[in-house]
């Protein structure tokens, strides 16, 4: 039983930590400048950080923009990504 509760705090933590990273990156980003502030972005912000090369945090705006999951994200980047490169 000792050992599940563990397992569960420790699955608790990694998922705050992750969430955590991603907040931070996108707080980041836009204190350098790179982002407007939080509910000004636009699909031309997530363009711009694709052909800089920032996919990670395209894929975060692209979930504060369409309030959608990351897996869902990923793969409308990914789509996007393919009909830049044409």
């Amino acid at each position: 039983m000792i050992i599940l509760y563990t397992t569960l705090i420790v699955l608790v933590c990694s998922l705050v930590l992750i969430n955590a990273s991603r907040v931070w990156n996108l707080f980041s980003a836009r204190r350098r400048g790179k982002l407007p502030q939080k509910g000004k972005l636009t699909m031309f912000d997530v363009r711009h950080l694709l052909m800089e090369g920032e996919r990670e945090l395209a894929i975060q705006v692209y979930c504060e923009i369409f309030q959608t999951t990351p897996i869902k994200a990923k793969k409308d980047i990914e789509e996007l990504e393919r009909s830049l490169k044409v």
